[in-house]
């Protein structure tokens, strides 16, 4: 596909100040590479490596199929109408989540990205870059933030489509307002989203995009079992090792509950004649009798080894008298990375 500079034209922001530039669409700070706080106009390429950075997402790219199906994303009303609570957050690699107590994560969308003059200056490849005339090459640093950018306004077409969506986005926060305090007309946005939906191609966004909500739950499986350090869930949403534990007996006490349905099932059984001289029932007996006294056991121990562990990661910060690691962000929040 052409690389356009300007995926779109209409100026959603405006009318703003004659001397206004996109920068005053920037955070007023941010954190860098070293978790120092920076001011993103003196880094534009850190900022917008920070601010579109989907590295830990891709680190599971093989396996988000476990977490949502590829399709565009719900309507907002549709969220609202099965339950669902929307909550700001301003990592990109947590936009479109999920979790099972009806928790929505969306990231509002930054006033910068709705300047076309920033797309065509910081989020277009160079007339000399290679990788905009071979598409063999890998993509360079501009091209994948683009690709970050474009699927992200993606979200956002499909996300608002009716006025009952536009209207639940400016209540929650989640469209920026103009310099003079105004809001984006509904018209405009219309016209925004034509133009967005006419340059729209699947190779132009980030693979992360080609699915829509992620499962929170099943996010966090897999980050424990497939990335380093292991047991560490994707999104930490507790914050005390009290309430770690409450979570990890929660689903014990359901597989005791279920185990004991099953021997008390067999138990019944093992009182008819019909099952009292099958071989095969009173040896399956047997067995799953043994499994039921090991199991809790060796998830307890799990459980116990899981706390250790954490306890363990935390134990020199809590020597040297510095912050909890646990009551902090999450890695994607606290420093930039690469995209």
């Amino acid at each position: 596909m052409t690389d356009i500079s300007r995926p779109f034209t209409t100026l959603l922001l405006s009318p703003s100040p004659a001397n206004s530039t996109y920068a005053n669409g920037f955070p007023a700070c941010f954190r860098g590479p070293d978790n120092s706080i920076q001011l993103p106009a003196d880094y534009i390429e850190d900022f917008l490596a920070s601010e579109l950075s989907l590295k830990r997402l891709e680190a599971l790219d093989r396996h988000l199929w476990l977490a949502g199906e590829k399709r565009s994303a719900w309507p907002l009303h549709y969220h609202i109408l099965i339950g669902r609570k929307i909550l700001i957050t301003e990592q990109m690699d947590l936009h479109l989540l999920w979790a099972n107590d009806g928790r929505m994560f969306i990231k509002p969308l930054p006033r910068f990205l709705l300047e076309p003059s920033f797309w065509s200056e910081n989020l277009s490849c160079l007339d000399s870059c290679r990788c905009k005339n071979t598409n063999s090459l890998p993509d360079c640093r501009k091209r994948q933030l683009r690709k970050c950018a474009m699927g992200f306004l993606y979200t956002y077409a499909c996300l608002v489509s009716y006025e009952s969506d536009f209207r639940i986005a400016n209540d929650n926060h989640l469209l920026p307002r103009r310099m003079d305090e105004s809001a984006i007309t509904w018209g405009d946005w219309k016209d925004f989203v034509r133009e967005i939906l006419t340059h729209h191609h699947k190779d132009d966004t980030h693979p992360r995009f080609h699915r829509a909500e992620l499962r929170l739950a099943r996010l966090n499986n897999v980050h424990r079992f497939t990335q380093f350090p292991i047991l560490e869930p994707y999104l930490r949403d507790r914050r005390t090792f009290s309430s770690l534990l409450h979570d990890n007996i929660a689903w014990l006490a359901t597989a005791t509950i279920f185990v004991a349905l099953i021997l008390t099932a067999m138990q019944v059984g093992l009182a008819t004649d019909q099952f009292q001289k099958s071989k095969s029932f009173m040896a399956a007996s047997e067995g799953f009798t043994v499994f039921a006294m090991l199991l809790p056991l060796c998830v307890f121990g799990f459980i116990i080894l899981d706390l250790l562990h954490h306890l363990l990661k935390e134990l020199p910060w809590l020597l040297r008298g510095q912050a909890n690691p646990l009551n902090s962000p999450p890695v994607g929040a606290r420093s930039a990375g690469v995209v």
